[in-house]
């Protein structure tokens, strides 16, 4: 178990309040670490980074982000209708996958139009033409990228540019898809250098598609966090009144959502009636409870809901753009809530079992596009989380809603970050979050900053997870177990 200093012990502390000392002489190197860890009891990262559920921090180009670096997004339910949101995450669903279920099919009579709007929504060309536009008809042809990419002629019928089914290249269901054979339908579609590769049953009917596109991503992205059709995968934010969620949850579950965090500033009692409602209507759905920020709050929700719980958020008002700490007198410091926190789970771990503990907020880096410091990371980790979730950070980056701007006060690019308990995010679904979207008077728990533009995620990412792989390697560990074990933590 990781050493606290007896000087921090009940005490409030935070990230910027510690140190964690090398007393190990490394034998290894910077990329033998090893970050894999949990997310939830069943999902494991390969990177221990969680983009926070805030409409300026993730939809589905920051899910799609996060997935392919080895993290994963939690897309934010602040939208005019649910409907927006599940766009989202069947967006971050679609983005890749092995065999592609249930894919979208035209029929001849759709036009070029039709296919463009196709790629617009989801970023694919590829589309299987079949005798009704539906998956209940044969397959008449496909078309692809090649088929379309130099055409002005919007109106053309897709019967005029496809190919043909007498001239296309198939797998059958029997060989491939029933037998889970990704290898013989990748073989297939590189012997012959297609594009897209459709899987038909006897009846010529398609009943799935691999894509070449999706298997160079899963060569490019070797951390991505795919589900066991080599999809990436995505959690959507879903209220904390059970009225409200379980159309959210069962609209989520059309699309393939993994899993669902229960989003609130503070956890909610009626929290456990929501994880129990989706659990038993949807056993494989992955439920994460919050926030919280005591091990007396851990000590009730797993006496409750051990069963129905995957993972629990810690963190009440620690950041940002957050201030529920200064306006109401609540909460407490980010670093000692992850510790009290992950203390607590492991004493009760013999009789409820595993839990895994997400830090969320309070992560402190120097505003300067350029400079990436991870410590905060690893001394979250340090205390007992296996994963860490982040807003500010990552609302800089190209991948994170709205446009850059130039600040001439601050004389540099800038984007828009703000907390979902602000005034402008109320005006929206943000008043949900904190209990009071019916009350005439709104307390305000967060506000609206700037922080600096940092550039494209895939840039970014990469030198996050390399910073953190280097401050494990300075103290000797390989990996977050041992980190865990271990660390040596000390006041400043």
């Amino acid at each position: 178990m990781a050493k606290l200093h007896p000087s921090l012990k009940n005490k409030e502390f935070w990230y910027k309040d510690i140190t964690l000392i090398p007393n190990r002489l490394p034998d290894f190197e910077r990329d033998e670490v090893d970050l894999t860890t949990n997310f939830t009891k069943k999902i494991r990262l390969k990177a221990p980074f969680i983009s926070s559920p805030m409409d300026t921090v993730t939809e589905s180009k920051m899910a799609i982000l996060m997935g392919l670096q080895g993290g994963i997004g939690v897309i934010h339910y602040n939208f005019s209708t649910i409907d927006e949101q599940i766009e989202e995450a069947e967006k971050v669903k679609r983005f890749m996958a092995g065999f592609v279920f249930k894919p979208i099919v035209l029929s001849q009579k759709n036009t070029i139009r039709d296919i463009y709007s196709l790629n617009e929504r989801f970023g694919f060309f590829s589309v299987p033409i079949t005798e009704d536009g539906t998956l209940d008809s044969k397959l008449s042809g496909i078309v692809t990228n090649r088929d379309v990419r130099y055409r002005k002629d919007m109106g053309t019928k897709l019967k005029e540019v496809m190919t043909p089914r007498a001239n296309l290249i198939v797998a059958k269901k029997s060989e491939t898809f029933d037998k889970n054979n990704l290898d013989l339908a990748t073989e297939i579609l590189r012997k012959n250098n297609l594009d897209t590769l459709p899987i038909i049953d006897k009846e010529e009917k398609v009943v799935a598609l691999v894509t070449d596109s999706d298997i160079r991503k899963q060569k490019y992205f070797p951390l991505a966090t795919v589900d066991d059709n080599k999809r990436l995968r995505v959690f959507i934010a879903v209220e904390s009144r059970l009225n409200l969620a379980k159309e959210r949850i069962k609209k989520g579950v059309e699309v393939g959502v993994d899993g669902i965090l229960i989003d609130a500033g503070v956890v909610f009692k009626e929290q456990i009636e929501i994880a129990k409602w989706a659990k038993k209507n949807f056993p494989k759905l992955e439920v994460v409870l919050g926030s919280i920020d005591s091990a007396e709050q851990v000590f009730k929700i797993l006496k409750e809901a051990s069963q129905y719980c995957d993972a629990l958020r810690v963190g009440i008002g620690p950041g940002a753009a957050c201030i529920t700490q200064q306006e109401l007198g609540t909460g407490r410091a980010q670093a000692s809530a992850v510790w009290d926190c992950a203390q607590a789970v492991k004493k009760v771990e013999k009789k409820y079992g595993f839990c895994p503990v997400i830090a969320d907020g309070g992560i402190k880096i120097p505003d300067l596009a350029d400079i990436q410091k991870p410590g905060d990371i690893t001394k979250a980790m340090a205390l007992g989380a296996q994963s860490v979730m982040m807003g500010s950070l990552l609302a800089g980056l190209d991948e994170s809603p709205g446009e850059q701007e130039f600040d001439y006060e601050e004389n540099r690019m800038v984007k828009k970050y703000r907390g979902m308990g602000s005034i402008e995010a109320m005006e929206k679904r943000g008043g949900v979050r904190y209990g009071i979207e019916k009350v005439k008077i709104k307390v305000p728990e967060g506000r609206v900053i700037k922080v600096a533009y940092r550039g494209s995620g895939y840039d970014f990412i990469p030198k996050l997870i390399a910073g953190v792989k280097q401050s494990l390697q300075k103290q000797g560990f390989r990996n977050i177990k041992e980190l865990q074990k271990e660390a040596d933590i000390r006041p400043i």
